[in-house]
C-alpha cells in the first residue's frame, strides 16, 4: 500500500538511512536528499535500483534544487546537518550555513511548494559535552 512520497534530508547518513529503510518497510515512496559530505551511498545502496526510492544528490543551500526535490512530496523528515558541533566555535560561518541557512531554505521551499508537514531530528549535541559515556537517560 502506497502511503505517499516522503523526502528524507540527510537520507544517506546513519540515522537518515535507517529512517529510509523503515519508511520503505511501511509502504512509503522516498526521495533521499543528500549532498554526501558525510552521508554515504553504501548506507542506502540496497535502495538504489528500487522503484520506491529516488536518490537526489543536492545541497540544501541551493533553494532551487530543494524546491525541485520537493515536487510531489507530502512530508519531509529533516535529518541533514553538519554533525561536527565543534566547528561552530572554530568556524561559526560554516556551522551557520550548513545548519541554519540550509534549514531555512528547506522551510522556505516547503512553504513555496505547499508541503505542510515536517519532522525535525536533532542530536544530543545540543546538551553540551556529557559527563559520562554512554549517556544515561535521566529519570524523573
Amino acid at each position: 500500500m502506497d502511503k505517499g512520497l516522503a523526502l528524507v534530508t540527510g537520507g544517506a547518513g546513519f540515522m537518515g538511512s535507517h529512517l529510509v529503510d523503515r519508511l520503505v518497510l511501511e509502504g512509503w515512496r522516498v526521495k533521499v536528499f543528500d549532498n554526501f559530505s558525510t552521508g554515504r551511498l553504501e548506507n542506502i545502496k540496497h535502495h538504489v535500483k528500487s522503484e520506491v526510492v529516488e536518490v537526489v544528490k543536492g545541497d540544501l543551500k541551493d533553494l532551487r534544487c530543494v524546491e525541485k526535490a520537493l515536487e510531489g512530496v507530502e512530508v519531509v523528515f529533516h535529518f541533514a546537518a553538519n554533525p561536527e558541533v565543534r566547528v561552530s566555535t572554530t568556524n561559526p560561518e560554516i556551522h551557520f550555513n550548513e545548519n541554519v541557512v540550509a534549514t531555512f531554505n528547506l522551510l522556505e521551499a516547503m512553504r513555496r511548494e505547499g508541503v505542510k508537514e515536517v519532522v525535525f531530528a536533532s542530536s544530543s549535541s545540543v546538551y553540551e559535552e556529557p559527563d559520562e559515556i554512554p549517556v544515561a537517560r535521566k529519570r524523573s
